[in-house]
């Protein structure tokens, strides 16, 4: 039951890829330390109702963690939704357009 639980989670989530803590490559992580990293993996700021923000250049995993953390929440049996900083823009867009943008 938890298995398929955790399966429609993940389909809902509609990850690109499945990406984990173990797959990231924290040499790319220079301006962050490891430990701070690796501490998102406890979701404790979901609990603190705080956002995360990653920023950086391309290709240094920030969507790679963004995914690990969104299939952590997945795991424990948090609903997630994954969505990219351009989608939401234009997904706000089109809602503000369509008169269903409220503020």
């Amino acid at each position: 039951r938890h298995q398929r639980k955790q399966a429609m989670y993940t389909r809902m989530a509609a990850f690109p890829a499945v990406k984990t803590f173990e797959e990231y490559d924290f040499t790319f992580a220079t301006g962050a330390p490891q430990k701070q990293l690796q501490s998102l993996r406890s979701l404790s700021f979901i609990e603190r109702n705080e956002n995360i923000v990653l920023l950086g250049p391309s290709g240094v995993g920030k969507t790679h963690l963004a995914i690990a953390m969104g299939y952590e929440a997945v795991r424990a049996g948090i609903k997630v939704r994954f969505t990219t900083a351009a989608d939401l823009l234009l997904q706000l867009s089109t809602a503000q357009r369509q008169g269903r943008y409220k503020t």
